[in-house]
């Protein structure tokens, strides 16, 4: 009987539920945020425990940046990995970036071994769909929070981003999608929707985190620890009755976005019990709102509102110390010359990413019939 591993977590509400059933089950492989979305970003999955008898549990998500990959005895024990697991859509998100390393870690050991591992990917559909945004990571900041070449917002699925990243990277591994409906799955029931990490909530999250996830970058709060994490930001010292800031902010996209002004207090991580005075963010037109555009100009406009207060911040960001998460978020050097240089134009950075958006579409493009 072929020995089996599985890479998943509550997203797959139905794989999830009934991969114990799996003939020949041997790894459990976690990743960030655990099986059932217990932990909150960059915390240790190492001391979890499951009880599912005889079922070997790999956390892929440890105490150091070697735990994120599969070792040579993990996957000599191993015939097949299966792929079910939810994403979000934004190349910062980890989920994905699981994927690829076990891609990678599967390439190396095929190139010493006879054996060969199987990878089977349930075809999981991206839950904000094709449109994209942004611009390709660079090469030097290639993180757990992105891999290089891709956008901010790929448009792909599951399965595609992986051929891409096949193609891409020329990995000597075996894919094979696997195609399956059934009625818990989001396309069959669009009310539906399984919180794949803490902060991930709602659908409409997603739309918000494309550009909102670099405000982790900041000292603002990007809303973990209240109930609409991403869509709700502020800190305590902004303004929310400074009209001029209010018009700066949707200057470009009023009729995509309304901001709501509001007070509220974190539970946890940043301004923990500390009032904080922001926005929510509502989203009038998601097939229109640019969520990416729409930040990056947020922040250079808090930056020269409160040059005092707005602050990147410096420190480790995934395993990483060497890069801010400014620079791992953002990825791009002219995005970030974009928040340094204020001669620096929204239009001229609104024509950057169209040109590498446009480029994005025609490189996937020939990837088609591998998909």
């Amino acid at each position: 009987m072929k020995k089996i591993g599985i890479l998943t977590n509550q997203s797959a509400y139905s794989t999830h539920y009934h991969f114990q059933k799996i003939d020949g089950l041997h790894t459990l492989f976690l990743p960030e945020h655990g099986l059932f979305a217990e932990l909150q970003d960059q915390v240790s999955g190492s001391s979890l425990k499951y009880n599912y008898g005889k079922v070997k549990i790999v956390n892929l998500y440890g105490d150091s940046e070697s735990s994120l990959y599969v070792d040579e005895k993990d996957l000599s024990e191993l015939d097949e990995i299966i792929f079910d697991i939810g994403d979000v859509g934004s190349r910062y998100y980890t989920f994905l970036t699981t994927c690829f390393y076990i891609l990678q870690s599967v390439h190396t050991y095929h190139n010493f071994s006879k054996k060969r591992i199987k990878i089977k990917i349930h075809e999981n559909k991206n839950p904000i769909g094709k449109k994209i945004e942004g611009t390709p990571l660079e090469n030097k900041y290639s993180s757990f929070v992105g891999v290089e070449t891709v956008l901010h917002r790929h448009g792909l699925s599951i399965f595609q981003l992986m051929k891409y990243y096949q193609h891409e990277f020329d990995l000597n591994v075996d894919l094979a999608k696997i195609d399956y409906t059934n009625k818990y799955k989001f396309k069959e029931n669009p009310f539906l929707w399984i919180p794949p990490s803490p902060n991930i909530p709602t659908l409409e999250t997603c739309y918000a985190y494309v550009g909102q996830c670099l405000i982790e970058g900041t000292n603002l709060s990007e809303g973990r620890g209240t109930t609409k994490p991403f869509q709700i930001f502020g800190s305590p010292y902004i303004n929310i009755q400074d009209e001029k800031l209010i018009k700066e902010l949707t200057i470009y996209q009023k009729e995509n976005v309304h901001l709501r002004p509001l007070l509220f207090m974190p539970t946890f991580h940043k301004y923990k019990d500390q009032i904080c005075s922001g926005f929510q963010m509502m989203i009038k037109d998601k097939n229109k709102f640019d969520s990416l555009l729409f930040t990056i100009h947020l922040l250079k406009t808090l930056k020269k509102f409160y040059p005092e207060n707005f602050q990147f911040l410096k420190g480790v960001y995934e395993f990483r110390s060497d890069k801010s998460a400014i620079e791992l978020l953002s990825g791009d050097d002219i995005i970030l010359n974009y928040f340094k240089d204020e001669s620096f134009k929204y239009k001229s950075i609104k024509d950057y990413f169209n040109m590498q958006e446009s480029k994005w579409k025609k490189k996937i493009k020939k990837f088609s019939l591998l998909f």
